[in-house]
Formats: C-alpha cells, sequence, structure tokens
C-alpha cells in the first residue's frame, strides 16, 4: 500500500458491536458465496503472492498447497459438538477440514471453552423443559493448572490433557481420514504471540488460502476480544487487501452463545480414565 494511500475504515467499533446485523456483516461471509470468492481468489497468482509476500512466507503448512480449505482454530482438538458440526459441513460442501491447534495456550477456568477442556459436559435426553439434562464430569484439578501451559496439564489420572482429548478425538471416529491438523504454537510466536498481533497475520490467510470457520460474539466475556482483536485484524486485512477474510460461521448465529456447542456425546462417558 502507498503511504499517501486512504485507509479504509470499517467503521465505529462501538456502533458495530452494538447492532448484530451490523456485526455480521462486517465479519461474516455466507458459505456458498464464501466458496465461489475463495475459488475465484486461489485463480489469482498475484493475489496469492501478495498474502505470502506480507506473511513474510510463513504459510502453515496445510495450507501452503492451494485447495479448498476449511479451518478451525482451538487450543486443543476434542470431539464435542462444535467439531462435530464443523467436520460436518466440511463433509457436505467438499471442503477439506484443517484443525489447527495452540497447545501451548495457557489454560484458564474463566475461558468457556478452556474450562469444558478440565470439566466435560455430557449430553444426556432432552427433559421438560425442553432443554439436555447435562452430567458435568471433571477430569483435572483446576486449582493446581489455572495459568500453565496446556502442553504442561495433566488429568486426575496423571495422563497429559492434550493426549486424551486427540484420544478421544479418534475413538469417537471424529477424524474422517480428510482431517489435517497443525499445532501452531511456533506460527503464532512467530506473529506476535499476542492476540492483538498474531491474528491480524492469521486472518490473512483467510484471504485466499482458505475459509476460517468461527462464531464471534458481541456479548460476554468474548465481546472484549471481538472489538479489541478481530475487529481491527478484519480492518488490516482490507486495508492491506482490499478484501475481507473469509469467515463462516460454525453454526447458527442464532445459537453462537449456546452452551450446546462444547456438549459431548454420552458414549464419550466410556472412554474417560482410559490406560
Amino acid at each position: 500500500m502507498l503511504e499517501d494511500e486512504k485507509k479504509i475504515s470499517i467503521g465505529d467499533y462501538n456502533t458495530i458491536m452494538s447492532d448484530r446485523n451490523i456485526f455480521n456483516q462486517i465479519v461474516y461471509t455466507p458459505l456458498s458465496e464464501a466458496l465461489i470468492l475463495l475459488e475465484q481468489r486461489q485463480k489469482d497468482p498475484i493475489l496469492i503472492k501478495k498474502i505470502e509476500k506480507l506473511l513474510k512466507e510463513d504459510i502453515p503448512k496445510p495450507l501452503k498447497d492451494i485447495n479448498r480449505y476449511g479451518v478451525q482454530f482451538r487450543q486443543i482438538v476434542t470431539p464435542n459438538n462444535e467439531a462435530k458440526n464443523f467436520i460436518k459441513t466440511s463433509e457436505s460442501f467438499d471442503i477439506i477440514p484443517v484443525i489447527m491447534e495452540y497447545n501451548q495456550d495457557k489454560f484458564s477456568s474463566n475461558n468457556f471453552f478452556k474450562r469444558s477442556l478440565g470439566q466435560l459436559n455430557i449430553q444426556g435426553n432432552v427433559n421438560n423443559k425442553d432443554t439436555y439434562i447435562i452430567e458435568k464430569i471433571s477430569i483435572m484439578d483446576f486449582n493446581k493448572h489455572n495459568g500453565k501451559k496446556l502442553t504442561e496439564v495433566v488429568t486426575h489420572w496423571n495422563e497429559p490433557l492434550i493426549d486424551f482429548h486427540k484420544k478421544l478425538f479418534n475413538k469417537c471416529n471424529f477424524d474422517n481420514g480428510k482431517c489435517l491438523f497443525f499445532e501452531s504454537s511456533e506460527w503464532v510466536k512467530a506473529h506476535g504471540a499476542k492476540p492483538e498481533e498474531y491474528y491480524k497475520d492469521f486472518l490473512l490467510l483467510f484471504i485466499c488460502h482458505g475459509i476460517l470457520f468461527e462464531n464471534f460474539l458481541i456479548e460476554g466475556d468474548d465481546a472484549n476480544f471481538s472489538k479489541n482483536i478481530i475487529l481491527p485484524a478484519i480492518e488490516n486485512a482490507i486495508n492491506l487487501t482490499g478484501m475481507k477474510p473469509l469467515i463462516v460461521p460454525i453454526g447458527p448465529l442464532d445459537m453462537d452463545n449456546d452452551d450446546y456447542w462444547f456438549y459431548y456425546n454420552k458414549d464419550v462417558k466410556s472412554y474417560i480414565n482410559i490406560n
């Protein structure tokens, strides 16, 4: 970008965060449209080279070969309803599912997803109030591991938490043989380590190297993340490329703040405390 070029503004962040429709329009692209745009952009070698240059040729290995990739970015791969929906959608639309993990992130019981890794929410039948009966099973000591890297966290039976969830993922047959995995801790570190830094580079990957499947929230504890990390990263991508990153909701937007996505099938109970 030339220095005298005027930067594009996506608008006032407070206004965007206060209106769900505006937020959705700025952040998301419908999947059918995203697939068309991905195909068009991947036919543009100049655009691909531009992104590679912006990222200093550091494209995560699964995305190096241009293809029809869908990406889920989570600290640990695990077979919850969210992952199930992501893989099912990938199969339905002939997308190659890529799961990028961030194993070097720190455990925090205040983060709902991370907490759900240590206290499994087992989904039972629907009760007379038309909600699922949930059994919570703790598999680790929260007090002992709060603030530690996920690579240091172990279960009550002393199995690394990461290994347990990966084993669970395989036991539940979530990997259809097409899943690609990438442990992104070194990539994150190389691109700033702090979310406000590495997310600017991370979202550039979804200009033409794949589609990000994610739900960003405008309410609750995650609202500040959307406002202070995601919106600036989207604005940065637009200013650098003139294009929006391709981000698709991982589930229906009227359920994006629903605990349902972090529930596990009842079959998971039989795999707890595997030796």
